[in-house]
């Protein structure tokens, strides 16, 4: 089984900067809203599968990140998206802190090991208390999809030779340099 990378999970039209959430519930449907854009799924169907899993355990990871999560018929690999909540949600985190940064993830049905493989990408990628704190301080959901797939934005241990201390206007890396720029899991 090759390594997932959030590369493969998350696309930028899955990435929501700013969202308004009344309850948990609300920020699950939006979530499943933006990862099923362009999948033929019932939403409804996806949402109440993702409630339903979360019913039976608890989607928070701790430090203000949750993963919802369900296993879906129809689906041929696993898909994500991505929210920075306005206002916090709990999502039953053992640290009873509540969730800000909410990935959604959805797998094929029947394909456990995949499953597990993607939801552990994901909960290693956004526990990195770097990670979080760079999503949390995002300008924008390209900026955000960056921090989540990549690893460009990092501060190199050591200059590169070559590479110039002058950064363009609009550089979203914070002038890290990487040779990789995929962030594996």
């Amino acid at each position: 089984m090759a390594p997932t990378m959030m590369a493969s999970l998350i696309s930028p039209a899955r990435v929501a900067p700013r969202m308004r959430a009344r309850d948990v519930r609300q920020v699950v449907g939006e979530l499943v809203r933006l990862a099923t854009a362009k999948a033929a799924l019932d939403c409804d169907v996806v949402c109440r599968a993702v409630l339903e899993r979360g019913e039976a355990s608890t989607f928070g990871f701790g430090r203000g990140v949750a993963i919802p999560h369900a296993a879906i018929l129809g689906l041929d690999r696993p898909i994500g998206a991505f929210a920075r909540l306005k206002l916090a949600q709990d999502f039953g985190a053992t640290d009873n802190i509540p969730a800000d940064l909410v990935f959604l993830l959805l797998s094929p049905e029947g394909d456990d090991p995949t499953h597990l493989q993607a939801l552990a990408c994901a909960a290693r990628r956004l526990r990195d208390r770097e990670v979080a704190a760079r999503l949390r301080s995002a300008k924008d959901g390209e900026a955000i999809h960056v921090v989540l797939t990549s690893d460009a934005w990092r501060e190199p241990d050591e200059p590169e030779p070559g590479h110039s201390d002058t950064r363009p206007a609009n550089d979203l890396t914070n002038g890290a340099m990487c040779t990789s720029l995929e962030a594996s899991c």
